[in-house]
């Protein structure tokens, strides 16, 4: 398996809004495609609520957006686009860059873990898109084969998408709880042992000491 680093210019909605801004960074937390529109739930802590609504509002591709919470810290919206080339692309390859992503300087970035076919693959896909792209780095992935389970990565990245490990918390877990449907005590349950199992395998490859011991957990 290898990890790679990937910037792209897709979608020319958050393009323009972080050309608008080039010194400012987005977060695009989580992503919903509608048929052929595309929701993001974007965060930044460099631009403030008023130049945000004015300059989504002026962007013509930008379909719709809404502010979902704004203070001193921080602006979180919702912006809707036409779905952009990459996602041909990650149907074409089986690739889907986990979230969160960042927005600087008009790129949108994140890490992709894959194959090398299939990294490949996604690249020659790109490519055929026409869409802009570079690949910055790409190394082994250092991940262990079936580290979390399905239900434990879909928790995660639940929890990472809607602000649960910021801070300050932007979700509790009773609101991640209801947006995954479930009691929180299973909430609780999936991340504490998602958590337990990424800990042991950062500590196990700090001390270079293999694999973290233990059975699979099918929670």
């Amino acid at each position: 398996m290898a990890r790679a680093t990937l910037k792209v210019r897709s979608n020319e909605g958050l393009v323009a809004l972080s050309e608008a801004h080039p010194s400012a960074r987005f977060t695009v937390r989580g992503a919903w495609p509608t048929g052929e529109r595309l929701r993001l739930l974007v965060g930044t802590a460099d631009v403030d609520e008023a130049a945000i609504r004015e300059t989504l509002a002026a962007l013509s591709a930008v379909e719709a957006f809404e502010i979902l919470g704004a203070d001193s810290r921080r602006v979180r919206f919702e912006v809707r686009t036409p779905a952009p080339g990459p996602h041909g692309a990650m149907a074409g390859s089986g690739i889907v860059p986990p979230f969160p992503l960042t927005v600087e300087d008009g790129w949108i970035v994140g890490d992709v873990v894959a194959s090398r076919e299939r990294l490949s693959q996604f690249r020659d896909e790109l490519g055929a898109a026409g869409i802009d792209y570079r690949l910055v780095q790409v190394s082994a992935s250092d991940e262990p084969a079936g580290l979390l389970t399905d239900r434990q990565r879909e928790v995660v990245e639940a929890a990472l998408a809607r602000g649960y490990y910021d801070t300050p918390r932007e979700c509790t877990l009773t609101e991640l709880a209801a947006a995954l449907g479930v009691h929180k005590s299973v909430v609780s349950r999936v991340l504490h042992r998602a958590e337990g199992r990424l800990v042991a395998a950062h500590c196990s490859s700090s001390d270079h000491t293999g694999e973290p011991t233990g059975g699979p957990d099918r929670t």
